[in-house]
């Protein structure tokens, strides 16, 4: 087996021709970080004449001429074969030597299981034990099983197949998501798709989700083209004050009917206590549906035309679909905005050739108590989605002596 370097065309080519998709490894995003500051590199590896497997890494000095080396979701290869794999892994350390790296970073997008929102196994991976002594004798470090957020890419994801009908997928969102999204039509939320690309203007909404800056989208609708799609949730300012008018009167009818309740009978009687607890109950909401009525009135004075209050950002890549980013105007966030965004995108790509939707990051963490993101995976899941758990990241020393000295010159 031997590394032969590819050019950007030829390694997505490779990638198109096998059951891989992540677009962490394809010359789009190789050339979005090259703009950066990084050097994107593409190698294959080759045996008897055949590529058998590719990798995209970057790559950039750090000490006495030798270079750091990370790989976004690692090598591409067949890794229930564990003697290619491990010959790959072997010429790769020969190579890295060779090329004068002194750290290697990667994290392949192998599956070790497949969970429900509440953390059951759905389906596992009976193989991690073997590509983890393969790793470990090719001198491969794993940096664990995180639960949370502490590595480059996502240890933990959510995806929705959408390989079903609107019906299905609706069927089988939780209670509180429907209810979140009647909420939100309730209230007059609209999504459409911009077709301007004018990142400038979703900007203030994400830039607070990520260190990335304006040109980063910028430059990744360049690379991508019209697989980058834009959603807007906009809120009709007429519908806005229509609706919170009618929920406050509503309220305001029920409140009225538990006080007459509460006057009359003073407190005694044996269900006053349940009584008590939906007028104070009440009183909440109607505090709130009293400001939202204020809000939507004065909203309707100086934006007739409506006004945007989120969106969305998402990626087509081969059969799969990738939430990039999505925020929305914390004053509405009563509004349920990215809520109604994500399922409009469902809704329009339910039963289509894209097969799957990836909504992204999430805690491995499956008990609400313990979980700090607890609402992260609660949205994520109420789209009746699947976790996935990755491999993890895994860190190869190149050189041992220079990195002792390394390592002595950091401290």
């Amino acid at each position: 087996m031997k590394v032969v370097k590819l050019s950007p065309e030829s390694f997505d080519k490779f990638i198109i021709s096998i059951n891989y998709c992540s677009y962490f490894q394809s010359a789009g995003y190789g050339r979005l970080l090259s703009k950066f500051g990084l050097k994107d590199e593409y190698i294959g590896f080759e045996e008897n004449g055949s590529l058998v497997g590719a990798m995209l890494y970057f790559s950039k000095p750090i000490f006495m001429g030798f270079k750091y080396a990370y790989s976004p979701r690692g090598l591409i290869i067949n890794y229930n074969d564990t003697q290619l794999v491990s010959n790959a892994l072997k010429t790769l350390k020969t190579f890295l030597n060779k090329e004068h790296f002194l750290l290697f970073k990667m994290d392949p997008l192998i599956i070790c299981s497949k969970r429900d929102r509440k953390g059951r196994i759905l389906a596992q991976n009976n193989n991690i034990n073997q590509v983890l002594t393969t790793l470990k004798n090719a001198g491969f470090t794993h940096c664990g099983f995180n639960s949370y957020f502490e590595s480059v890419k996502p240890r933990w994801e959510a995806e929705l197949d959408l390989r079903k009908s609107t019906e299905e997928l609706f069927k089988g969102l939780t209670k509180q998501t429907r209810n979140k999204l009647r909420k939100a039509t309730k209230y007059g939320l609209s999504v459409y798709k911009d077709n301007k690309y004018d990142f400038a203007s979703i900007f203030p909404y994400i830039q607070d989700k990520d260190t990335v800056n304006l040109r980063y989208y910028e430059e990744f609708h360049n690379l991508f083209g019209d697989n980058i799609e834009i959603y807007y949730a906009k809120i009709n300012t007429k519908t806005y004050v229509e609706n919170t008018k009618y929920l406050y009167e509503k309220e305001l009818e029920l409140n009225d009917y538990l006080t007459n309740i509460i006057q009359n009978n003073g407190y005694k009687g044996k269900n006053m206590s349940g009584v008590l607890n939906k007028k104070m109950e009440s009183d909440k909401l109607l505090s709130s549906y009293k400001r939202y009525m204020v809000e939507a009135t004065q909203l309707l004075r100086d934006k007739p035309e409506g006004i945007v209050v989120g969106c969305s950002v998402v990626l087509k890549f081969k059969n799969k679909l990738f939430l990039l980013a999505e925020g929305y105007d914390k004053k509405y966030s009563n509004l349920c905005t990215n809520y109604l965004i994500k399922w409009k995108i469902i809704e329009k790509y339910a039963g289509s050739n894209i097969e799957s939707f990836n909504l992204g990051a999430i805690a491995g963490v499956f008990d609400p108590k313990q979980n700090q993101y607890r609402g992260l995976n609660e949205m994520k899941f109420g789209y009746n989605s699947i976790g996935n758990e990755y491999i993890g990241e895994f860190n190869l020393v190149v050189n041992n002596g220079v990195y002792s000295l390394y390592k002595n010159f950091k401290k």
